[in-house]
């Protein structure tokens, strides 16, 4: 498969890809020349461009331009700690890979680190253009979910731990990235941000507008709604918050100040700036869940409960088949407070839309409810899931059903009974 090929089916059919990415014998030398290196020096190129030759138009100032050399050094130094990031990074999920009940491989913890960094590494190219650099932040989103689609694949965790991992990999990768920023700073000897060196008042403003330009790109990818936009803001200042203090506590060296930090910057990205409430109790889910679906009895069913750092929540499954080859799993999470995955859960699907003649991913819309289907021809295996009220989670997964039992089962959950249980 070609470089090409490779980067559109990870960015725009992950969920398919990941597959043929698992059963691929690889090695991280291998990975690193023929793919990281490649797409890394993608961004440092295009900065080098975009800060020392484009340049920055600043109001009443003129255009600005790094001079040659700081940009050069900058763009070098940046490729190599890109280099080193995404090797750190996949040490990192390699280690946590048993917490979550997954197998520990480097091999296989690179390839989900590498592939996943894809949207981010693409859209380094944005940086030919500084003012649009900020648009990059939507690809790093999208590629924490493509992250989040490849751990149960990859590193063999169940699917109910592949959140959790995914959550506490996404807090890592936060601090890895400021210590790495820092690093930047120390040997160029410039702020990371050509228009830093204007001043407090400069810098503040800068900051702002980013962070407006950030809640305005994500509220309209989430639907365009005013909602979308205030759900979206809310969780771009809730990060901008939790990263001073990350970054604070990063320099200070105050070991228990930086695991506190990372707790907080976890709980941000995690609620979006939602106080905490009081999940369903999950044996009230569990009476949700139908006795039959599509002629299949209900097999068995399960429930639980958990809560961390002040976010709180409960779940409940249950599995349908005819004893031969149709199978139904269908699931029930009150996610609480925890907005902000809902958030990348939605902004995920609106972004993935495909089709050829292995299948399908797409957003439809079902008297009024917005469900996200991925379906794929070979097996008849269908994954769906809806979002309601940016709090409840309804999923199914089917295997040997037509897409329209399938949708059956996940109607079967009548949405208006959630407003009546919370």
């Amino acid at each position: 498969m070609t470089l090409v090929d490779r980067v559109k089916n990870i960015t725009l059919r992950p969920a398919t890809e990941w597959p043929v990415i698992a059963g691929e014998p690889s090695s991280v030398g291998g990975l690193y020349s023929g793919y990281v290196a490649p797409l890394a020096a993608i961004n440092p190129i295009a900065l080098f461009i975009g800060l020392s030759i484009v340049g920055v138009s600043i109001p009443f100032v003129g255009t600005y331009r790094t001079p040659l050399s700081s940009g050069l050094t900058q763009a070098v130094v940046s490729f190599v700690l890109a280099l080193v990031g995404v090797l750190l990074m996949a040490a990192i999920v390699n280690a946590l890979a048993p917490t979550f009940g997954g197998r520990r491989n480097l091999n296989e913890a690179f390839k989900l680190v590498a592939y996943s960094a894809t949207p981010g590494f693409v859209a380094g190219i944005l940086s030919l253009f500084p003012p649009l650099a900020m648009l990059e932040l939507l690809a790093a989103l999208w590629g924490l979910y493509v992250f989040y689609l490849g751990v149960p694949v990859v590193m063999r965790t169940t699917r109910d731990k592949a959140l959790p991992y995914t959550a506490l990999c996404i807090v890592c990768a936060f601090v890895l990235g400021v210590a790495l920023s820092i690093t930047i700073g120390t040997v160029v000897g410039v702020s990371r941000f050509a228009t830093a060196g204007y001043g407090q008042a400069s810098r503040a403003d800068s900051d702002g507008q980013a962070k407006a330009v950030a809640a305005t790109i994500l509220g309209n990818a989430m639907g365009g709604a005013d909602s979308d936009k205030k759900q979206a803001a809310s969780m771009v200042n809730g990060v901008a918050q939790a990263a001073k203090a990350v970054n604070s506590a990063t320099a200070s060296g105050d070991a228990n100040a930086q695991a506190q930090a990372g707790v907080n910057m976890l709980k941000s990205l995690v609620t979006a700036g939602k106080d905490a409430v009081k999940p369903v109790p999950r044996e009230a889910l569990k009476a949700i869940l139908p006795e039959s679906i599509a002629g299949m009895a209900r097999a068995g069913a399960a429930s639980k409960s958990g809560q961390f750092a002040g976010i709180a929540a409960s779940s409940a499954t249950a599995n349908y088949s005819d004893g031969k080859t149709r199978s139904i799993e269908l699931g029930i999470a009150d996610m609480g407070n925890m907005g902000g995955l809902a958030m990348l859960a939605n902004l995920g699907a609106n972004l993935a839309s495909s089709e050829s003649d292995d299948g399908y991913t797409k957003t439809v819309d079902v008297a009024g409810r917005k469900i996200h289907e991925q379906w794929t021809v070979a097996g008849q295996k269908s994954e769906l899931y809806e979002i309601v009220d940016d709090r409840f989670a309804v999923t199914v997964s089917g295997a040997g059903v037509p897409i329209d039992t399938a949708l059956q089962a996940i109607q079967s959950i009548d949405a208006g009974r959630f407003a009546q249980l919370k």
